[in-house]
């Protein structure tokens, strides 16, 4: 009984795929791992959400599911909408590669077919930095194979679908296909995984071939069988913690490399479903074992992810496996068990990196005040969110201020105009600020240098006059600098003026090297302008002979203008020579 349902749990498995997943790169060992996973039959919205309440639950965060992608589903639109839907809900994608059906049997893969496998692959913006990639399903059932047990043929494939994938980009995180360690050596429709990966390795090994050189993480089906009525505390080739025989395996065929273990497929069956299914256990004992399982596989840190079999199956032959009732109103108990187990944080690296654009100035005043805005744009994986993630700028003095106008959350390859205040100290001189991401205290992202030198108050000297009187004096001048938002960034009051020449020290607030709008007012005369960019030491500007037709000092000429010197007939003397 046991090899019938293999056979059709086989058949069947592409059609879902089941979990599997790696941590290949050295940085991935020394981060925090929640390994709880559940494997997804439709990467639907719903079920990805039930997922996330399945995996990140009791403290956790960043679990896995795995999916399966068949050849005639290669459609980036579709894929990369469900990985910014993981990558929402904090999941981490294992792949598994399929093809097709051709008649009873699975597609045998082809290694023309490798290339176009990559460039859609490599199209896609994944969740997080590792790219895990299952090559393909139980290569040691003829029906998963074309048809045939081969295993030089399954060597030469995913030695060449792994080369194109490394080649491409060393974020894919390549494993071998799950096998079934409990078939039994009888051709033409079963190998044993022994006989099987003696024979691949013997052949590629024959051509100087070193497939896992290659290959970064170990998938196991490490199932509670005979008849996946196993128990938890089973030892050996047939248990769930089959994956040790495996490894032990790999050992004793020369493969030295030490590789996580990602646990693709595992899990007991109830006896509830569309039809009776005698010798399996009833939901309620399935849970207890559940339990039981991942209090002690989750000891075992060389085991990355554990993603059982199957969240929501809702017809034959997996709907004993399905962790959710039939017509998905309920789940079985197995569901709220594992919920309630506590978990772990996940830190799983995710790229960040940031492009601000235009460049920010680099010329500034001390004891100064601006608002810089730019375009920020989130060109990492990585959601920042508001909670966790904040901008900051490196090397600023410590008598220097700044804060950031609200612009989280930011998704990947979103985009937002941000403004930045920034108050500068006393301090003069060049300084190699920075901008970059930090969450949590630790920086992640890539760092933008933002060299800037910090100067001295300029001055401006001006000229100006009265008309149309022959000598300019007075002590009520106004000085106003604008920005090329029309927004004040400066104003001096009170600014003497002798023989039609006046000066302001201490010029701040300004970028140097930059245009601005200087005006010059006094009381009742109509402002005069012109531009001028600001150096850094001294600056003189000239500005045109100023009216005196303001009287009601709105800055400009009109009827309310008469009506004030009719009642104020004395500002007529504005206009006399002197």
């Amino acid at each position: 009984m046991f090899f019938k349902i293999k056979i059709i749990l086989g058949f069947a498995f592409l059609v879902l795929l089941l979990p599997s997943v790696c941590i290949a790169t050295e940085n991935s060992f020394t981060r925090t791992n929640n390994p709880f996973g559940i494997h997804l039959a439709v990467p639907n919205e719903e079920d990805l959400k039930k997922a996330a309440e399945l995996v990140n639950s009791q403290g956790g965060d960043w679990g896995y599911v795995t999916l399966i992608i068949e050849e005639s589903d290669r459609k980036l639109n579709k894929w990369q909408s469900i990985f910014d839907q993981l990558r929402e809900l904090h999941l981490i994608p294992i792949i598994r590669l399929a093809t097709g059906f051709d008649g009873e049997n699975w597609k045998k893969p082809q290694s023309s077919e490798a290339k176009s496998w990559v460039i859609f692959l490599d199209s896609l913006h994944w969740v997080v930095k590792d790219r895990h990639i299952v090559l393909f399903n139980e290569p040691n059932h003829a029906q998963e194979w074309g048809g045939e047990i081969d295993p030089e043929g399954y060597g030469e494939i995913v030695l060449e679908f792994a080369q194109r994938l490394k080649e491409t980009n060393e974020d894919f995180l390549v494993m071998l296909s799950g096998f079934d360690a409990a078939a039994p050596s009888k051709l033409p429709k079963h190998e044993d995984e022994a006989v099987f990966l003696k024979k691949m390795l013997g052949a590629l090994e024959a051509e100087e071939k070193n497939l896992f050189d290659l290959i970064d993480g170990w998938a196991s089906h490490a199932y509670p069988n005979y008849g996946f009525v196993g128990s938890p505390d089973d030892n050996g080739r047939h248990s769930i913690v089959g994956y040790q025989w495996e490894l032990d395996l790999l050992k004793r065929l020369g493969i030295v490399k030490k590789l996580p273990v990602f646990i693709t497929e595992t899990g007991w069956p109830h006896q509830e479903g569309l039809t009776d299914q005698p010798g399996y256990h009833s939901a309620e004992k399935v849970a207890g074992l559940f339990r039981s399982y991942f209090d002690r596989i989750t000891k075992d840190k060389q085991v990355q992810a554990i993603t059982p079999f199957v969240l929501n199956y809702q017809g034959e032959p997996f709907d004993h496996f399905s962790w959710l009732t039939l017509k998905e109103k309920d789940v079985f108990p197995q569901f709220e068990i594992v919920k309630n187990l506590p978990k772990i944080k996940g830190d799983p690296i995710q790229e960040e990196k940031l492009v601000a654009t235009p460049p920010l100035p680099g010329k500034l005043i001390r004891n100064s005040t601006y608002q810089f805005e730019f375009q920020l744009r989130n060109a990492g994986q990585a959601i920042w969110e508001p909670k966790t993630y904040e901008l900051t700028v490196g090397g600023l003095p410590q008598d220097s201020q700044y804060f950031w106008a609200d612009f989280l959350p930011l998704k990947p390859f979103e985009e937002k105009k941000v403004r930045l205040h920034l108050k500068t100290g006393d301090q003069t001189g060049k300084l190699p600020l920075t901008l970059r991401m930090v969450k949590e205290g630790k920086v992640r992202s890539n760092l933008i240098k933002w060299p800037v030198e910090i100067f001295g108050y300029p001055s401006i000297t001006f000229k100006t006059s009265l008309w149309p009187k022959r000598k300019t004096a007075g002590n009520d001048f106004k000085l106003v600098i604008y920005n090329q938002k029309e927004e004040v960034v400066f104003e001096a009051l009170d600014i003497g003026v002798k023989d039609s020449r006046g000066k302001v020290e201490e010029i701040r607030n300004l970028t140097l090297n930059h245009p601005y709008r200087v005006v010059i007012l006094k009381p009742y005369y109509l402002p005069r302008q012109d531009l001028m960019t600001i150096t850094k030491k001294e600056n003189s500007i000239y500005f045109k002979p100023s009216l005196p037709v303001d009287f009601n000092q709105d800055g400009r000429f009109s009827l309310g203008d008469l009506l004030i010197l009719i009642t104020k007939p004395k500002l007529l003397s504005l206009w006399w020579f002197n």
